[in-house]
């Protein structure tokens, strides 16, 4: 059982929570569900709806697009912040390599919490203008 001090301590890490407010991160934390996932399962899908953010708690994943490892990832590591805001396809497919367990926030829970929370949209809103801008930036070089 993932521990609400320690759910806080991964949902923190994800850079599109940095900066938020103690008390909003302990509402995003009690959002999150643990999920278990057998090794050379798939966790997401590349193309399939995307319904959730998932934060790395154990075990080991390889990311894959188009059949092609693009990466890896280990405790700490995060997948899906996008997902927690629209309702797009997966960019890739996140597969265990061994038993993983992840810390998974649903996007309409996050929507629910948006609604109720202006400034934690508006802090959403801020993060994601800065991802544009940096993406502006790098088109423009």
């Amino acid at each position: 059982m993932i521990t609400a001090e320690r759910r806080i301590e991964l949902l923190s890490r994800v850079p599109l929570f940095s900066g938020v407010s103690k008390g909003t991160m302990r509402k995003l934390a009690a959002l999150g569900r643990e999920t278990i996932h057998e090794p050379g399962k798939a966790i997401v899908r590349e193309g399939a709806t995307a319904h959730a953010l998932h934060v790395m708690v154990e075990g080991t994943a390889t990311i894959r697009v188009k059949d092609r490892v693009v990466g890896h990832l280990k405790p700490g590591d995060f997948f899906g912040e996008i997902a927690l805001l629209d309702k797009g396809p997966r960019a890739a497919t996140v597969s265990a390599d061994s038993r993983v367990v992840t810390l998974a926030v649903e996007g309409t829970a996050l929507r629910g919490l948006i609604e109720s929370d202006a400034r934690l949209a508006t802090h959403l809103l801020a993060h994601l203008a800065g991802k544009v801008r940096e993406l502006d930036r790098q088109l423009l070089d």
